[in-house]
């Protein structure tokens, strides 16, 4: 079981999505596996709720008793969930990039010392580790000495976080997730129930880089990392990641997830993936919206070729489409 299945990130929920009506976390049969999913009075799953299950990624299957799927109610469709792990050699040897999406994670079972899952890391990208070494430097050398917090409380690094988030969905011209105060109302209550694992980096007085993570059941998750944009040339979130990935293992932690997301940068640290796909039938509803969406991107897609003779007008659609 992962954390979206956690009773008190139900309750979470509940309180940022439903605050008027009854969520609890329900088993649910789907296939021959059984998941347990938040759901409307214990009987409507909320996993097909766009906006209350943006910052859900996947669901794992439960482990149950066979006389338990006879009375379980059943679940449609799921859009994500986990069908297993492999290492990310069979990843990429058995090119499952083309029926699956990547949830890169660190299985710290796979290593007896620090020094050991650091040689892994040079493997993969041998100046990594030393490249951040120079980075730190740099930055104690012209903002300050550096400080860094696994475990940060306190409420102020939790907004500057969703702050500079915001920001940044903004820069890339994506959904500006923190402009909703209900998403903002999540993090809080998530903070509230002990689930949100915060931690900083700071250059003197300076906050530099904010994690918005979760930890439940020996596992860490990866989840919203942000930075200050004025000290991007020194890589801060990755500096960060680097001291968050150390404390993980020093703190005796079972995995670390970076959940869904083939990034180049995971799998510089990354031991296995777990396996993303959806389950079930998909209703006819979403294949229709996902259909018209799909038309819609490619009739912008067209547009912008027939208009790439025409830089000025060009500018001009995405300017309003901004």
């Amino acid at each position: 079981m992962n954390i979206y299945s956690d009773d008190r990130f139900c309750a979470a929920l509940q309180a940022a999505y439903y605050p008027n009506q009854s969520l609890l976390s329900t088993p649910f049969q789907l296939g021959d596996r059984i998941w347990k999913l938040p759901a409307r009075n214990a009987t409507k799953p909320i996993t097909l709720d766009f906006f209350a299950s943006a910052f859900i990624d996947f669901y794992e299957p439960q482990s149950f008793h066979s006389a338990e799927l006879e009375i379980l109610p059943t679940a449609g469709y799921l859009p994500k969930v986990s069908h297993g792990m492999v290492t990310v050699t069979q990843w990429t040897e058995e090119n499952l990039a083309q029926s699956y999406e990547a949830s890169p994670t660190i299985l710290w079972s796979e290593f007896s010392s620090w020094d050991d899952f650091v040689k892994h890391v040079q493997r993969q990208r041998s100046s990594l580790f030393s490249d951040s070494r120079r980075r730190r430097r740099k930055l104690e050398k012209e903002v300050g000495e550096l400080t860094f917090r696994f475990d940060d409380r306190r409420p102020e690094t939790r907004r500057t976080a969703m702050q500079w988030k915001s920001a940044q969905y903004q820069r890339s011209q994506c959904t500006d997730q923190f402009a909703a105060p209900e998403h903002v109302r999540f993090f809080e209550e998530l903070a509230q129930r002990d689930l949100l694992q915060v931690s900083s980096l700071s250059a003197g007085d300076q906050l530099l880089a904010i994690h918005l993570g979760a930890f439940a059941e020996g596992r860490l998750y990866w989840w919203v990392p942000a930075y200050d944009e004025a000290y991007a040339q020194f890589s801060p979130g990755r500096l960060m990641l680097e001291l968050i990935i150390e404390a993980s293992f020093q703190h005796g932690h079972r995995e670390f997830d970076f959940l869904i997301g083939g990034e180049a940068y995971k799998w510089h640290y990354a031991t296995h993936t777990r396996l993303i796909g959806d389950l079930g039938e998909m209703p006819l509803s979403l294949r229709l919206s996902r259909a018209a969406e799909s038309a819609k991107e490619t009739g912008k897609s067209i547009v912008r070729r027939s208009l790439q003779p025409f830089p000025g007008l060009l500018e001009s659609l995405k300017a309003v489409q901004r």
